[in-house]
């Protein structure tokens, strides 16, 4: 916490100088095992360089990392394919440091690398690492969200914009654009009431306030978000958007600042709050899902939303397909129901419509899923998880390469970064069956890398690695699903109605006959 620092056994400094040095420190010293794929730190550091360039950096910076640690260089380790450290001999300082003036010092506070991949990894980071005293937390380490018996829910929570300030007409186009959009966004979903105003009462929720002035021919956007009741600043970003490439990075601002918001909501707001619970929406947690459920289940009427009641269908079929429901007939009535209404209430919104024809395909209904995924998609082109349905009713129908055109379209989106996961797997799908099953295997190993709980990614890597001869990864990989999944066995995944369904049709079940 703080600044990153490396020290040698007698507190020697080892600390490389270079950003990408001391980012690729934390990237491994926060990772599963303390390692991370090649392919994954090049795309978390080299996001924006071709493939062979962004190879030669990477090996150039594991050279200067490797010559500053001198007589500890064997801590870094490296195999095929692999860049990792030393479980035995490196020690991870999480411990919360704080200033002078016991305000708490951020993760990684002098990483500064402008790459737009590392950026929302690391700001994922600070969130996740914040310490306890950065406002009230609803969720202690095993959880499960709280809910103050006592006492009752406010009447309401509230995003409130300040008129964007800039220099020229296009600048201010460009900054209101994307503040309003990211606020609407997180409005949906938390929900909350947003405002162009602030009443004289202090109300519970969240201020935006952003510059966006003219940087030559690129806009710099300047986003501080302020705690409504007390006025304290909670969080502070810039973005560029660039004249060349305007609508990614765009895109790429709306979905920090959605996340921003939804995280505040979620970490500032008072304890009588209930928030949104959209992380355990995503997850693969049995435990998480069920919560997720019953805090939805329980908003009062005036809070309930057809983006929750399609929300609540998701995570059914999630606890469907990972075999985690006792009655899977029962929970597939019940989201199927929970569909229907949600698309009563809001018949053209596209996260419904998405969350309908993932169920539609789920029921193998092909033709009902992709119609619905293209209506959702026709709504809002931008809607991650709408590009995440029309990824999976294209496949459904064979038609793999739009199907990834599509998954990597909702791959930069708000969505896309609260359940990255989800995400990750979808592309591997697909990139099995157009054959590119190294890339698979990398975007398996990524999904695992952000949800350790995530079983797809792990029967996919013990299939791929098991296939192309790396029985000590595959036994690996099977090692950590019979941990998450205490009734796997390869005789399960033999059987035809275990959801390995794709890697069933590509010929890639050798696995299920190794005796691993």
């Amino acid at each position: 916490m703080g600044s990153v620092r490396l020290r040698g056994a007698t507190g020697n400094e080892l600390t490389p100088r270079s950003q990408k040095a001391r980012g690729a420190l934390t990237l491994l010293g926060t990772a599963p095992d303390l390692r991370l794929s090649r392919a994954r730190l090049q795309d978390l550091l080299w996001s924006e360089r071709g493939k062979q360039q962004g190879s030669d950096s990477l090996r150039q910076m594991l050279r200067e990392l490797r010559g500053r640690m001198g007589d500890e260089r064997d801590i870094l380790l490296t195999g095929v394919g692999w860049v990792g450290l030393d479980p035995d001999r490196l020690r991870i300082d999480l411990t919360p440091v704080y200033d002078a003036g016991g305000t708490p010092l951020e993760f990684a506070a002098d990483i500064d690398i402008p790459d737009p991949e590392f950026e929302t990894w690391l700001r994922d980071m600070r969130l996740r690492l914040m310490p306890e005293c950065d406002g009230p937390r609803l969720r202690p380490e095993g959880g499960t969200l709280l809910r103050p018996a006592a006492e009752p829910l406010p009447s309401g929570y509230v995003v409130a914009l300040d008129p964007v300030e800039s220099n020229d007409s296009r600048a201010h186009v460009i900054g209101e654009m994307i503040v309003n959009e990211a606020a609407a966004r997180a409005c949906e979903m938390i929900p909350a009431m947003l405002a162009d105003r602030i009443d004289t009462a202090p109300q519970l929720g969240t201020q935006i306030v952003a510059l966006c002035y003219s940087a030559g021919i690129d806009c710099s956007l300047m986003v501080v978000m302020r705690d409504l009741p007390s006025g304290r600043r909670g969080w502070t970003r810039r973005f560029t958007i660039r004249a060349a490439d305007e609508t990614a990075t765009m895109r790429h601002a709306v979905a920090q600042i959605t996340v921003a918001l939804l995280d505040r909501a979620r970490r500032t707001a008072s304890a009588k709050w209930l928030t949104f619970p959209i992380w355990d929406v995503f997850s693969y947690s049995r435990e998480r899902l069920e919560a997720a459920d019953r805090v939805l289940a329980e908003l009062p009427p005036e809070r309930q939303s057809a983006v929750g009641l399609a929300l609540r269908s998701y995570l059914r079929n999630t606890l469907i397909l990972e075999r985690l429901t006792e009655d899977p007939g029962r929970c597939s009535d019940e989201a199927e129901d929970l569909a229907r209404r949600a698309r009563e209430l809001a018949p053209n919104n596209p996260v419904v419509l998405a969350v309908a024809s993932l169920s539609a395909s789920w029921r193998r209904d092909a033709v009902g899923a992709l119609e619905l995924a293209q209506a959702a998609c026709r709504n809002d082109p931008d809607n991650e998880l709408a590009c995440h349905a029309l990824s999976q009713a294209l496949t459904e129908v064979g038609r793999d390469q739009e199907a990834l055109e599509a998954a990597e379209r909702g791959a930069r989106g708000a969505l896309a970064v609260l359940g990255p996961a989800c995400w990750l797997m979808r592309r591997a799908q697909v990139l099995v069956r157009l054959g590119r099953l190294g890339d698979a295997e990398n975007s398996a190993a990524a999904a695992f890398a952000f949800a350790p709980d995530n079983r797809p990614s792990l029967r996919f890597l013990a299939a791929l690695r098991y296939h192309r001869g790396d029985e000590a990864g595959a036994a690996d990989a099977l090692r950590h699903l019979r941990r998450i999944e205490p009734d796997f066995t390869l005789e399960l995944m033999a059987h035809p109605d275990y959801p390995v369904k794709t890697l069933r049709m590509a010929g890639l079940m050798e696995i299920t006959r190794s005796g691993l």
